[in-house]
Formats: structure tokens, C-alpha cells, sequence
């Protein structure tokens, strides 16, 4: 150790650690290495699964069409494979081209020679890089700015909007057009000099539309912009939005003089159909819905990424489809009947696990189910489980959500219905609906959840599902949300240069992480602008100055709007309102007002409207049926029997005074010693322990059934007692299995009176098929 101030003289070598731990640094860390390994080997270990499965999907065809069309790869077949194709296809035109991937881009530039021109073919590439906002998909914005390179001095722009009002076309082309007028990046942050934009945004005509949206108050504005100048977190922000945004809609459609007025036409009201609020994720959806339901309006949910083999009926029909398969599965049956879609109380599981009576009562329903299912297929034994359970009457009269879960159940039948065509049996049904629960198969378009009515429904719609359609009138409540890109929680980015070309980058810096965000704001002012164009007539959004987490400082000019708004820099609170009131005062189709205090927001109902409709008079149906019929079982004829052997009689009589150490008559030593005997081995039977109702004696029958069809040599048959055991196992007997085996001998070697022969004697058996007999 050295005192305060003192050195020491160190030898030269030492040096050389300083370079050392330079060049440590500059090494790759070792998770690094570990996780490219990792991806060679599952890539290569996948390859070969699908090799030996058989397995081709969309992405390997695209990947093998990009390696065949390679040069460099396959040399003269790839020029003799390209020449095929284009003797085949010598003109392509590919609309929504601002969607294609790297690889499909590629492939078209390798048939068709984009940058050369070639007139011996023709390749016509249609899209808007502006709503490019599919990179979740593998879209990738920089193949069309690529195309548009290569294409420079042979581009056409459709300039005339056709869906909006003039109104409407005037506030957009405002609003985009500030950031595209100041200094900085652009309107879409792709600028990087006076002549360098490859994505500049450039104003619209508008063809216009003869209606125009009026309210109480007169003209409604084409932008209202709500700003809520409160510092305020995401969660928080969101459910005041929500609110806010619910609360105008209902003053909307309770007001009478709200709907679309034009010169010599009639006037049409407002209706909720003719309203989407547009949002980004599940949370901003459910916040809306439930902000409209506490206001009595009806809602829809759409979503282009939702299957309905990923909602909660989906796994509760896999249960359902589980017991019904095999009825006599204690454990299948009671995971059924405790699904949220059955909806049976606490109180009423708790009755079927006490309650054998009751529980056999609800296998009962299964094994009639089973019988449907075998006999007229899958559909119909889910739309007899409807009824059955009187789902439609539980789910309609109280669940908020209830005709969302009867379309997904009925969808849900529909698929199983087609699937069953092409499987055998009921188990490989069930093994088909796990495989899409788990989304271990190809979904397609026809998995993708359906609207659950066509009444009369605001829509809350997601921004990528909206694009391409339009609304007469747009919310958007949640415009200042955005979710940045983080380094916790990061493990890799695929970022692009200033060509487009793509490199992937595990070890992350914190200049990394600002390049993804700055793609991440990039990708949401196109969705921005996909928002913000799918209205006809108004466009209603909420501003909200947010901050993250518990920090004070703004975050709103990290978002879209933001950006538009303000540019880069932070905008504080107070100053906010003036800022953005420079910005729109010279449009005057965008209002700028203060949000809802939501001190003072009310909870306004929703006002029915005409008067309800007039219903026909019911005629009743009076054919007279003769219900008293019934189908009789063996057990409930002997149970009616009045009359008992003697033997059987006496026995009993013996027994009850042995139990109640009653005199009874006199009876001599040795029989009474064979009385108690009978007794004792009567009480003590193993199937005395067996459950009481019909499971159980089903599921015995069904034993009978099955050694007849095999042999009654079940004693000298270890290989039987095995089969038997498994049976057990599979219907949760396991632990009955020696009691049903010691049951089965009891039966099976007890002499038969007609013959005199017990069952595992006779040499030759015939099983013959259930038969019913009609009993007057």
C-alpha cells in the first residue's frame, strides 16, 4: 500500500495491460458468440425437421426461389430459370409494393432488372410508402425507397383524394405539411438535405363529397385537436381518454341535429355504425369498450391479428371436446364442466365434486354428446351443447362480452367441422384443435376473429386493420401514445444504413437503441398518417402531454403527433396550448380545444331512439303429444320389485339382527355361522366401495361389453388384466382397478342359472348387439 501522494516506479512491461484491456474491450462479449451458435444450430436442427416431416412453408419457397434466381449461387440455371419465368409472366404489376419484404423485392429485381428498364418486359409497382406499417410482418419501407431509386424519372402520383371531404384533406395536408416546411428531418424523418427526401410528404386535392357533418352547434370542424396539458402517466392518460372520448361520442348520438346534411337530400342521422375509434393494442381497445358500455353503447372489437383459436373459448372448447371424447374421464369431465364458457358457479362445482348423483347427472350429458358427436358429427354436438347448457341465454342476458363468446364458439364449430372431414375419429379431432391453440399450424383468413353482429355498432378498430377502409367520422384518443425502444429488455436489433442494407446487431450500444427508436417514431408517423386519412368527414384526437414512469419531463415530442406538432424538442405543459394554437390558427377546419375536466365529466347513457319494434302476435301451437313414455333400464325394473327371494330375504333379516344384536328366531349353530359368514364377505365386497349412480355402472357394462368381444378367460389371462387395467387408468379408475378386477372374477365365474355354467366355462360365446324392447 502506498501513503496519499507516493508512486511507485513500475516496470515497463506493465504497459502492455493497458492494451490488453483495450482489445478485451473490443472482443465480442461471450453471449454473443453463444447465441450466433445457438441460431446455426437451431437453424440447421429446424431445416432438418422440416426435411424429415416434409414440411414447406411460404418463407422457405421464397428463400428457395431467391437462392435459385442467385447468380452467383447456380450461375447458367439461374439465368435459364429467370428466362422461363419471363417467358411465363413478361409483365408483372404488384400493388401495396411498400409491403413487400427484402426477399420478395429482391426476387422481382433479379426477373425483371428494375434499375435496367428493359423493354422486353414490364414490372408496375403500385404502393405509398406513407402507409407502410406492416414491419411486424417483414415489410421493410427501404425496398421501395430502393425501387424508387432504381425508378428515378418514372414515377406517377395519383393526386386527388377521393374519400374526404375538402375539409377534411385541408386540416391534413396543414398538419403534414409543418413539419415538411421546417428545418429538420421532414414530415416523415427521412430528410437528410435540401435534395436528399426520399419520403417527402406532398399535398392533396380533394375531390370533395356533396355531404357535409352537422351538429346542434352547425358545422362540425374536420380536425378537433383535445389537449389535455396535464402531466400525466400512460395508464393514467389512457383511462381519461377513454372516458373523453366515450362522452363525446354519446353527446353525438344523442344529439338529434348530429348526422349528414345535403342540398336537396334528406337529412340522415348520426348513427353508431358511422363511428371507429382507432387504437394501437389490446389496452387502448378494452379501455374504450368499457368507457362505452358504462354508457350503454355497443361496441366491436377488430383486430387483423386476432384468431379465434387464440381467444379463452378456444382452449375451453379443447377441455369440452376432451371429455366429450371420453365420457367416462372423471378428471376430463370435471376440467370441462370448470371452464368459464360452461360458467357453472363456485357453488355448483363444489355440489358436482360432493354430489356423485349430480356429477352422474352431468356425465350423462356427456356420454348423449358422445353419442351425437359419433353419429352426426362435431357440429351438431356443439350446437346441442348450446342448448343443452343453455349457453346463448347465459352469455347473451348478462356477460358484457356475451355475443363476442357465442361468435367465437360458433366459429370455432365451423372450423371443427370442416377439420373433421379430413381427420379420422374423434381423438385426432382433438389433437388437430391443441396443434392451432397452440398455433403450432398455418392460420389463414378464415381463422381471423369475426364480427360478432351486424347491429348497429360504434367500431374500435386497430390502425393496421383500418387501412385501406374509411369511417364518416375517426377517433383517435390515444395519438400521443408510443411505445420506445428500450435497452433493457433488448436482446437484438436489425438495423438498416442509408442504403437499405440490414445488419443485425447483438451487442446493443446506446447508439443502437437511438437508431431503433428513431425507425420506431418513423413507423408511427406512417401510422399516424394512415389514422388520420381513413375519415370522411371529421377526425377527433386526443392530446395528452405524457410523461414516463415517475419523472416529470414531457415525453410527447417522442411521439407521432408530437413530432408533427413540435419537432424534436421538448415541449413543456404550459407552454403547449399556444404552441399548437400558432400551429393550426391559420386552418380553419382544425378546432383546438381544452380536454374534459374529468372532475366535471359526466357518465351520459345513451338515448334509445324511435319507438321499439312492434312483435306479431304469438299463435300457439296446440298438436297434443303423449309424453308419458320413457326409456327403462334394467336396474330401475328390478328396482320397482316388490317381492325378494326367500333366501335373500332371510339373509337380509340375518343381517340386520346381527348389526342391531337383535333376538331373532332360533336358528341352529351352523347356520348361523354360514349367516354370519355371508355376512361379514356381503358388507365386505370390494364393489361396495364403488361410487353410487350410473357412472360406475356404466363404466362396469362397458367392461362386459368389451370381454365379451375379446374373452371371458380374464383369470388366466395376465395380458387381459393388464388391457384392464390401462381401461381403468384411462377413465381415472387407477386406484378401483383390483376392485373392478375382483368384481369382474365374482361375475364372471358365478354359474348362470339357465345353463349352469359360468361365464369363463362357456367354450363359445356370441355377443350380440343392443337391442330395445317396448314395454306397455
Amino acid at each position: 500500500a502506498l501513503k496519499a501522494g507516493g508512486s511507485i516506479d513500475l516496470p515497463e512491461d506493465f504497459a502492455a495491460f493497458e492494451q490488453l484491456m483495450v482489445a478485451l474491450d473490443a472482443l465480442p462479449p461471450i453471449d454473443t458468440a453463444l447465441r450466433l451458435h445457438a441460431a446455426a444450430q437451431i437453424a440447421q436442427r429446424l431445416a432438418e425437421l422440416k426435411r424429415q416431416s416434409g414440411s414447406f412453408g411460404f418463407a422457405d419457397m421464397l428463400q428457395r426461389l431467391d437462392d435459385a434466381l442467385d447468380p452467383e449461387r447456380n450461375g447458367e440455371a439461374a439465368l435459364r430459370l429467370r428466362t422461363r419465368m419471363l417467358a411465363q409472366y413478361p409483365v408483372a404489376l404488384i400493388d401495396e409494393f411498400q409491403d413487400t419484404s427484402p426477399v420478395q423485392s429482391r426476387i422481382f429485381d433479379r426477373l425483371y432488372r428494375i434499375a435496367a428498364n428493359e423493354p422486353s418486359s414490364g414490372l408496375l409497382l403500385i404502393g405509398d410508402p406513407k402507409q407502410s406499417i406492416y414491419g411486424f410482418r417483414g415489410a421493410d419501407i427501404h425496398s421501395y425507397l430502393q425501387a424508387r431509386r432504381a425508378t428515378e424519372g418514372r414515377h406517377y402520383m395519383l393526386g386527388t383524394n377521393h374519400r374526404s371531404t375538402a375539409s377534411v384533406v385541408a386540416a391534413v395536408n396543414h398538419l403534414l405539411a409543418h413539419p415538411e416546411r421546417r428545418d429538420g428531418e421532414g414530415a416523415f424523418m427521412y430528410r437528410s438535405g435540401a435534395e436528399n427526401d426520399p419520403l417527402p410528404f406532398a399535398p392533396v386535392e380533394a375531390r370533395g363529397r356533396k355531404e357535409a357533418f352537422v351538429s346542434a352547434a352547425g358545422a362540425e370542424p374536420a380536425v378537433t385537436l383535445a389537449l389535455d396539458a396535464t402531466l400525466l402517466n400512460a395508464e393514467t392518460s389512457r383511462r381519461h381518454f377513454a372516458a373523453r372520448c366515450a362522452e363525446r361520442i354519446v353527446v353525438l348520438l344523442n344529439d338529434p341535429e348530429a348526422g349528414f346534411a345535403e342540398a336537396g337530400e334528406e337529412f340522415v342521422r348520426l348513427r353508431p355504425a358511422d363511428i371507429a375509434v382507432l387504437v394501437r393494442t389490446g389496452k387502448e381497445a378494452a379501455a374504450v369498450q368499457r368507457e362505452l358500455r358504462r354508457r350503454r353503447v355497443a361496441s366491436v372489437y377488430l383486430s387483423d391479428k386476432d384468431s379465434v383459436f387464440a381467444s379463452p373459448e378456444a382452449q375451453d372448447l379443447l377441455h369440452w371436446l376432451r371429455a366429450v371424447a371420453e365420457p367416462l374421464d372423471v378428471r376430463l369431465a370435471r376440467a370441462a364442466f370448470a371452464t368459464r364458457t360452461v360458467g357453472l358457479s363456485i357453488d355448483e362445482l363444489r355440489v358436482l365434486a360432493r354430489d356423485d348423483e349430480a356429477f352422474d347427472a352431468r356425465s350423462e350429458q356427456l356420454r348423449q354428446l358422445h353419442g351425437i358427436w359419433q353419429q352426426q358429427g362435431v357440429l351438431t354436438m356443439l350446437r346441442r351443447t348450446l342448448h343443452l347448457l343453455q349457453l346463448p341465454t347465459r352469455w347473451l342476458g348478462g356477460a358484457a362480452d356475451g355475443e363476442r363468446r357465442l361468435t367465437n364458439f360458433l366459429h370455432l364449430a365451423e372450423l371443427l367441422q370442416a377439420a373433421s372431414g379430413q381427420l379420422d375419429g374423434e381423438q385426432a379431432l382433438v389433437r388437430w384443435l391443441a396443434d392451432q391453440v397452440r398455433g403450432d399450424a398455418a392460420g389463414g383468413d378464415e381463422q381471423i376473429v369475426r364480427l360478432e353482429s351486424d347491429a348497429d355498432l360504434v367500431k374500435v378498430v386497430t390502425v393496421h386493420k383500418s387501412k385501406g377502409l374509411e369511417y364518416p367520422l375517426v377517433f383517435l384518443p390515444f395519438a400521443s401514445g408510443f411505445r420506445g425502444v428500450k435497452k433493457a429488455g433488448t436482446s437484438h436489433l436489425n438495423l438498416a444504413d442509408d442504403e437499405g442494407q440490414r445488419t443485425l446487431h447483438l451487442h446493443l450500444s446506446d447508439a443502437h437503441i437511438a437508431e431503433a427508436d428513431k425507425e420506431r417514431q418513423r413507423e408511427d408517423l406512417r401510422l399516424l398518417y394512415v389514422a388520420l386519412t381513413r375519415a370522411r368527414h371529421a377526425v377527433w384526437v386526443g392530446l395528452a402531454a405524457l410523461k414516463e414512469g415517475n419523472a416529470n419531463a414531457p415525453t410527447l415530442h417522442r411521439s407521432a403527433i408530437g413530432y408533427v406538432l413540435g419537432g424534436t424538442d421538448e415541449m413543456l405543459p404550459e407552454q403547449l396550448m399556444a404552441r399548437i394554437q400558432d400551429l393550426v390558427q391559420p386552418c380553419a377546419d382544425i378546432a383546438l380545444v381544452p380536454a374534459d375536466d374529468m372532475a366535471r365529466l359526466g357518465t351520459t347513457p345513451l338515448q334509445p331512439r324511435g319507438e321499439p319494434i312492434a312483435l306479431r302476435e304469438m299463435t300457439p301451437y296446440d298438436a297434443a303429444f303423449d309424453r308419458r313414455w320413457s326409456i327403462g333400464s334394467f336396474s330401475a325394473l328390478v328396482r320397482t320389485l316388490s317381492a325378494v327371494s326367500p333366501i335373500s330375504g332371510a339373509l337380509a333379516s340375518s343381517v340386520a339382527a346381527v348389526r342391531n344384536d337383535e333376538p331373532g328366531d332360533a336358528v341352529d349353530g351352523d347356520t348361523a355361522a354360514t349367516l354370519s359368514r355371508a355376512a361379514v364377505a356381503l358388507v365386505d365386497a370390494p364393489w361396495h366401495r364403488f361410487p353410487r349412480g350410473a357412472f360406475a355402472g356404466n363404466f362396469l357394462h362397458d367392461q362386459l361389453e368389451w370381454l365379451a368381444t375379446e374373452g371371458f378367460d380374464l383369470a388366466a389371462s395376465a395380458e387381459r388384466q393388464q388391457q384392464l387395467l390401462r381401461r381403468c387408468e384411462r377413465q381415472g379408475w387407477a386406484e378401483r382397478a383390483p376392485d373392478v378386477l375382483a368384481w369382474l372374477l365374482r361375475v364372471l365365474q358365478s354359474p348362470l342359472p339357465p345353463v349352469g355354467a359360468a361365464l369363463d366355462a362357456l367354450a363359445v360365446t356370441v355377443p350380440e348387439m343392443e337391442f330395445w324392447l317396448p314395454a306397455q
